[in-house]
């Protein structure tokens, strides 16, 4: 997985340097021509059993040349995660379902379909029991959806949203909080919006979405699907390795050449101890990640990203204090890391919501 996203990084960054507004399709087809996309699977399915540890040094490395194909990245990479955790359903006919569609979505990923989150609502902030986004049965037994989401990562180049909704109970028995489904990003009922106008992270077109009544393809596994396997917790792997990313670039960036400077020099090397443990302490939770790891593991990985968000910001902000005249320009691709730490990825969850919950979850260290 690294090697080959190591080979295609040149380019990427080529690319990025020339346009780093213009949504990357090339690059996003070279990912998943490439493989790294679906790394995760399970070979059969047409992976290389990438864990989430490979998916987030992986994610980090993408976003030291571009962070916002990063994180347009990590919506199909961490849905190829989840998929490779399977998962027994309630009954043998769920089972068998998510089978069928575990199988089907990797058939997408081979075709180079973009899968992307379409998750976020206003008002919600962050948090999944204030969803107010619905899915009913139709005459026909089938499920549509219907709701207004905001940050829809690819926008119109998304080829299938997934999304979080809430079902009723005497329509789906086994409901959790809420569900995840699959959904056309072009079928109708489906208006994607045009109004991403973000600080940062600008190429990743994160548009609103309305949903009137739009068909739903299938569910993703099944009933209390979420709150069973825990598969969100991968996901939140993958966005702190973003600014973490941003950071190492930006650290690069000003190591090169060595400055002469002795001050700068001890003000990098303090930079790059951070930037280290911020990264084992992400590497660390990342390893522990498997299915339904229970309360205890949720808990350290949202301290993980709260933190390592939080510092990698804040790194990059002191960074780019010190970066001097030369970077300081809307063109520089250190000012666009600064930019692109800063937007969207401390905001899934957002840091207030991160906050507030660790407050609840606070228990004194034995």
């Amino acid at each position: 997985m690294l090697p080959a996203l190591t080979d295609l990084l040149p380019a990427i960054s080529d690319r990025e340097a020339k346009d780093p507004e213009r949504y990357p399709a090339e690059s996003v087809d070279a990912l998943y021509g490439a493989g790294v996309v679906q790394a995760p699977l399970p070979a059969a399915l047409g992976g290389g059993d990438a864990t989430c540890r490979d998916a987030t040094e992986a994610i980090e490395l993408l976003a030291t040349a571009s962070p916002s194909l990063a994180l347009i990245a990590c919506m199909p990479l961490g849905l190829a995660g989840c998929l490779a955790l399977g998962g027994e359903g309630p009954d043998a006919g769920w089972t068998n379902r998510w089978r069928e569609t575990i199988e089907r979505i990797a058939a997408d990923f081979a075709a180079g379909k973009v899968y992307a989150a379409c998750n976020s609502e206003k008002g919600a902030g962050g948090s999944l029991a204030a969803t107010k986004t619905l899915v009913k049965r139709d005459p026909s037994g089938s499920f549509r959806i219907s709701g207004e989401k905001i940050l829809a990562t690819a926008g119109e180049h998304a080829s299938v949203f997934f999304s979080t909704a809430k079902a009723d109970a005497s329509e789906l028995p086994g409901t959790g909080i809420v569900e995840m489904f699959f959904v056309d990003a072009h079928s109708p009922g489906v208006e994607i919006l045009d109004d991403w106008n973000g600080f940062g992270m600008r190429s990743t077109e994160s548009q609103g979405v309305r949903y009137s009544d739009a068909p739903v393809t299938s569910i993703m596994g099944f009933p209390n699907y979420l709150e069973r396997i825990q598969p969100v917790q991968y996901w939140y792997c993958l966005f702190a390795a973003i600014p973490l990313g941003c950071a190492k670039a930006i650290l690069t960036a000003l190591s090169t050449p060595d400055p002469s400077s002795p001050a700068l020099r001890m003000r990098l090397a303090e930079a790059q101890m951070r930037y280290e443990a911020m990264r084992a302490y992400l590497l660390e939770t990342a390893d522990g990640f498997h299915a339904s790891a229970g309360p205890a593991y949720a808990a350290r990985v949202l301290r993980t990203k709260t933190f390592v968000t939080q510092e990698a910001t804040k790194l990059c902000a002191e960074l780019f204090a010190l970066s001097g005249g030369r970077h300081y320009t809307r063109s520089s691709a250190v000012a666009r890391a600064f930019a692109d730490a800063f937007a969207g990825t401390a905001l899934r969850p957002p840091l207030a919501l991160g906050l507030d919950t660790l407050v609840e979850q606070f228990r004194a260290p034995i």
